[in-house]
């Protein structure tokens, strides 16, 4: 059996495929693969590295406001399917598999054609556009939430969780202390803004980190490009990207300071994590972290609250055992285990049908 995997321009919409990918790996299942991506998306070398097939698509931004380039959008998108239908005439894939992302349109409409089986996974709790527009040629829709089974067809939508990489929870504190020089005597707080929200965190980090060194080891994820290579201060560690070591950054933290995006929370949750949170203003992330705020799973921060009141609700969860466990205990809650096991099964399932 074949699998195209249809995702990128963004790791939100690729790691859950990784996960799917890696858990039918690990279970022996005699698949083959093949992935749909972007020209200059990070999940290109990510899938070269696994040696996965690959092809990519002119991306169209599936836009809801005016802009010149909604002038040339048809036009491009045209192309990609053209360019779909030709690349599943010659794949021949059994299953088209995708989380969510504009690439992923052209691609679902040129599998419906070819009668393909498709799923499509919804991640965030609003619904996207993309998942909208494919949701209707779709075998199987799942979902990270409960809440979100009410925003597609019921007979064919199923509530999985989200899935995240198992890598993710083999990281090791004792190894993260050894990479980063972590003081023992101190908790850790990790700081994550994301590839496209590292600049306000950044600022903020910044601008409080005499307070934060005081209380915790910051092990400070600035973005690439964006160390700040004359700041160098005891209990403080600046690191452009974590990829590989992750895990261990995760492992070694006793607060995590994140972005509201659904990969970051999903990985937070299967971790049990404590986290405060900022939303991206203006973005999904803002549903997703009103949601889990609403669960009291997460401490939640608008972005103009950024200032010495997000410094002292840190320090309160660093020194506050309990209130990092009940956060804990929520978020953990928040979304069923083993998205990327149940995934396996439900393509297991639908293939059987072909």
């Amino acid at each position: 059996m074949k699998i195209l995997f249809a995702g990128g321009g963004t790791m939100g919409s690729v790691s859950p495929l990784l996960a799917i990918y890696e858990r039918a790996k690990k279970d022996l299942k005699p698949w083959s693969y093949f992935w749909v991506g972007t020209k200059n998306g990070p999940e290109r070398q990510v899938v070269a590295d696994l040696g996965i097939d690959y092809e990519w698509l002119l991306t169209v931004k599936l836009r809801r406001y005016f802009n010149l380039h909604i002038l040339i959008d048809p036009f491009l998108f045209v192309i990609s399917f053209f360019r779909s239908l030709l690349i599943i005439a010659t794949v021949k894939p059994d299953i088209i598999v995708s989380t969510g992302s504009f690439v992923a349109v052209p691609v679902i409409w040129a599998g419906w054609l070819f009668r393909k089986k498709i799923i499509i996974h919804q991640q965030d709790i609003r619904p996207t556009l993309s998942n909208k527009l494919t949701a209707w040629c779709a075998d199987k829709v799942t979902v990270s939430f409960a809440k979100s089974v009410a925003d597609y067809p019921k007979k064919k939508t199923l509530l999985i969780g989200n899935p995240v990489r198992a890598h993710i929870g083999a990281g090791n504190k004792a190894e993260a202390s050894k990479l980063w020089n972590l003081d023992e005597n101190f908790p850790t707080l990790l700081i994550m803004g994301g590839s496209s929200g590292a600049g306000a965190f950044n600022n903020w980090v910044w601008e409080n980190i005499a307070s934060l060194i005081k209380i915790a080891n910051v092990l400070h994820i600035t973005g690439r490009g964006h160390i700040k290579d004359d700041l160098k201060l005891s209990h403080y560690t600046q690191v452009e990207f974590l990829d590989k070591d992750m895990p261990h950054g995760l492992a070694a933290a006793d607060v995590v300071l994140s972005r509201a995006g659904i990969s970051a929370l999903s990985e937070l949750a299967f971790l049990g994590k404590a986290a405060a949170v900022v939303a991206m203003p203006k973005t999904h992330q803002e549903d997703n972290a009103n949601y889990f705020a609403d669960q009291h799973a997460v401490c939640l921060f608008r972005q103009d609250q950024m200032d010495e009141h997000l410094v002292n609700k840190i320090g309160e969860l660093l020194t506050s055992a309990s209130e990092r466990a009940n956060l804990g205990d929520n978020i953990s809650q928040m979304m069923p285990k083993h998205a990327d096991k149940r995934m396996v099964e439900i393509i297991e399932d639908l293939s059987s049908r072909a």
